[in-house]
């Protein structure tokens, strides 16, 4: 004879695989059900997870109270309840429009997804909201969203305070996993080969307490401390994908060996590294050889060895076989040169003899590609007369020599010449060193490891100034003009919200820019061939021409959606759209209507 139920409530713990690769920690009490002979279900609490990839649990947001006085926190059964016992209409009103586009690139373009297998569901969800809002209004300050919020769907509907953010960007800012781990997500997406653009921009602040804000070189001219933002970024699906920070005192030319590292780490392999003259030395080649990185790289045409080749292949920039196919003004021809790079060994050479530490010499084969456009020429002649002109005149002004900056000194030393007699002064010209500095004019040099095509290697360093985009783009549609919080793990944070604000914005703008490219354009299908059509999607074309990426948006934050419940029903609507507005959505993915 089977025993007799006990009757006891039996509490398990349950690992349950999620389809991200997470496993969620269950903890689930059951009671066995002598009638239909099996345990039934009393409860199931999600107390943890563990993320992909890792063995650590990690414990989630515990689920907030209901609170009498929050209406949008009451439950549906106390609604129902509330509702029939007076007949009363629950209504809400939001605007989805543009909060439904937002979410769509979220989805598609695959950030949301990466954020969330990477942190738990509240994080990713402050951190998504956070960043649409940057978003959907053009880079506010962050106290806007307490009022924002109200009629505008975010992921984390519990609100958002600025108690809440300021606590998320410490948070974020310590979480050095979650961000890296993003980064790889975002890497893993490139293709074999990618270019990828290097360069940095400088953030000012006021800030004492920021341990990076230094003085140095600042691109807004504004004579205040900064931050050093450094980023990595795709020129081929216009994408950034990763960032780091460091302080403003540093120059660009030392960083190159840590971003080498980080694409190691983040699993990047036969990337092509873009990068201007600030990070050109004999150094940072080197080492983008040993890391087996390819490169294109701006260099100065006043290096020594770089002088010598342009002085040795100025007649070959005349022949038309030069002109660029794609640039008629510019000219350009390419050497092949066998260059000696120095390594320091982290290993000790049995066969050479060479220790661990010391250094040794190899040779690279480098194609130096050298261009002339005369355009730039006379620009470059103006630019050098304006400033020794300006030079002369504050001389005979009256201001010494020694309250000049060193480089302002040392151009007054190369080119003008001072003679006294007595308290007179007269200042002139060194002609022939200005003649020799003017010869050079009009040229520039990239030097690359791979590509060997003069024209090929210009365009690839001409989309480097798609990271220029994304910097200015960062400042005026991000919020990143000042830095507006008070220590380093804090701002971190904060870079890494505003990032994942800008993987949105930069995803949206090259999805618009590639449905220009194909709106009012026949393609062979009849449906889509005929006038009526083709004329729509011209008008199309020339409304995105004409409006930029924040005003789309905000066009369509005109539309909002109406939820209506009663005892006996529920209806939802949204605001209707123009044929031209349904066509811009249907080419984004989206359904019509929302």
């Amino acid at each position: 004879m089977p025993a007799k139920a006990s009757g006891e409530v039996k509490t398990r713990i349950i690992h349950s695989p999620q389809k991200n690769g997470d496993i969620y920690v269950l903890e689930r009490k059951t009671v066995y059900d002598p009638v239909k002979k099996y345990n039934k279900v009393l409860s199931t609490k999600l107390v943890s997870k563990i993320p992909k990839g890792t063995e650590i649990s990690v414990p989630t947001r515990p689920k907030r109270t209901i609170k009498s006085n929050e209406h949008e926190n009451v439950s549906n059964e106390t609604l129902k309840k509330t509702t029939f016992q007076t007949n009363q209409i629950i209504a809400s009103r939001k605007r989805v429009g543009m909060m439904n586009i937002i979410d769509h690139i979220g989805k598609a373009s695959g950030i949301d997804a990466t954020l969330y297998a990477n942190t738990d569901i509240g994080t990713a969800q402050k951190i998504i909201s956070l960043a649409r809002y940057l978003l959907a209004s053009d880079g506010q300050s962050l106290p806007g969203i307490a009022t924002w919020q109200y009629n505008h769907p975010l992921p984390y509907r519990e609100g958002i305070s600025e108690e809440v953010y300021h606590r998320l960007f410490k948070d974020v800012g310590l979480n050095e996993s979650l961000q890296q781990n993003f980064f790889k997500g975002r890497c893993d997406e490139l293709n074999g080969g990618a270019g990828i653009a290097y360069d940095s921009t400088t953030f000012s602040t006021y800030s004492e307490n920021q341990l990076e804000a230094r003085y140095g070189f600042n691109k807004a001219n504004d004579g205040l401390k900064t931050v050093k933002y450094l980023a990595l970024y795709s020129i081929e699906n216009r994408q950034p994908i990763a960032f780091t920070k460091q302080p403003g005192d540093l120059s660009d030319v030392s960083t190159i060996s840590n971003a080498l590292s980080q694409l190691l780490a983040l699993g990047v392999s036969g990337a092509e590294i873009i990068t201007d003259n600030g990070y050109y030395c004999e150094q940072n080649i080197s080492e983008m050889f040993q890391a087996h990185f390819d490169f294109i790289t701006l260099a100065k045409t006043g290096l020594k060895w770089i002088k010598s080749e342009i002085n040795n292949h100025q007649n070959e920039l005349e022949r038309l076989s030069s002109v660029c196919p794609y640039d008629p003004t510019t000219h350009g021809i390419t050497v092949m040169l066998m260059r000696d790079f120095v390594k320091v060994r982290k290993y000790s050479n049995k066969k050479t003899g060479v220790a661990q530490g010391e250094e040794e010499t190899f040779s690279r084969r480098v194609y130096l590609h050298i261009y002339y456009n005369a355009a730039r020429k006379v620009d470059e002649d103006q630019a050098f007369e304006r400033g020794l002109l300006s030079l002369k005149k504050k001389l005979e002004e009256g201001t010494s020599i020694e309250d000049l900056n060193d480089a302002a000194q040392t151009r007054v030393k190369k080119y003008l010449v001072i003679r006294t007699w007595g308290k007179k002064m007269v200042i002139s010209f060194n002609e022939n060193a200005c003649a020799q500095a003017k010869k050079n004019h009009g040229y520039f040099t990239l030097v690359s490891s791979k590509e060997k095509d003069t024209f090929v290697a210009l365009s690839k360093y001409r989309k480097r100034e798609y990271i220029e985009d994304y910097f200015r783009s960062s400042k005026q549609h991000a919020d990143s003009m000042r830095i507006r919080v008070w220590d380093a793990d804090t701002l971190r944070g904060r870079m890494f919200v505003q990032f994942i604000s800008l993987c949105y914005y930069e995803y949206l703008s090259e999805t618009v820019r590639t449905m220009k490219l194909s709106l009012g354009v026949p393609n062979g299908n009849h449906d889509h061939d005929l006038k009526q059509n083709l004329d729509q999607e011209k008008k199309l074309k020339s409304w995105l021409d004409n409006t930029p990426i924040y005003l789309q948006l905000q066009w369509f934050d005109a539309i909002e959606g109406i939820e209506i419940s009663s005892a006996l029903q529920s209806k939802r609507w949204t605001t209707e759209m123009t044929i031209r507005d349904n066509l811009f959505i249907q080419r984004l993915g989206l359904k019509s209507g929302f």
